[in-house]
């Protein structure tokens, strides 16, 4: 913890007692990321704003109980797990752009400027854009 900067350090706690500290962290202004592989850190890993389990080492219910799962359990992918969870909240684009070609589609569909045929095409035209949004997700790579 020392050579990471970290100064507040808990250690030896029970199950309640992480959670309890969780809840404190929780509280604040900065969201709390809680990585765990245990049975007795699953009720931490759901009182975090984000509960990490290490799966590969990892209890079923710490599993369950997280938001994340690192398979390989190493622990320096975190990096590229977060860097990949802001791209994908930034996707979020996605879902305004289907509501907005989907209530287009409607709006135009009832003045009858579109037939059935024309908005099926207009909806498909919708799901690609969507798809092919994602999947640039697929550009973000770990730089391990």
């Amino acid at each position: 913890a020392e050579s990471a900067g970290i100064s507040d350090v808990h250690d030896n706690l029970l199950p309640e007692e992480k959670m309890k500290i969780i809840q404190e962290y929780a509280g604040g202004e900065n969201p709390v990321c809680m990585v765990g592989d245990g049975v007795n850190d699953a009720l931490a890993l759901t009182a975090a704003d984000a509960g990490i389990a290490m799966g590969g080492i990892g209890s079923d219910i710490a599993i369950q109980s997280a938001d994340a799962v690192l398979v390989n359990d190493d622990i320096k992918r975190l990096p590229y797990l977060f860097v990949l969870m802001q791209k994908v909240m930034k996707i979020r684009v996605n879902i305004i752009a289907s509501l907005i070609i989907n209530i287009t589609a409607v709006i135009l569909s009832a003045a009858g400027i579109l037939t059935p045929i024309t908005g099926a095409l207009w909806h498909n035209c919708g799901s690609v854009f969507v798809v092919v949004n994602a999947a640039l997700l697929l550009r973000v790579k770990d730089d391990e």
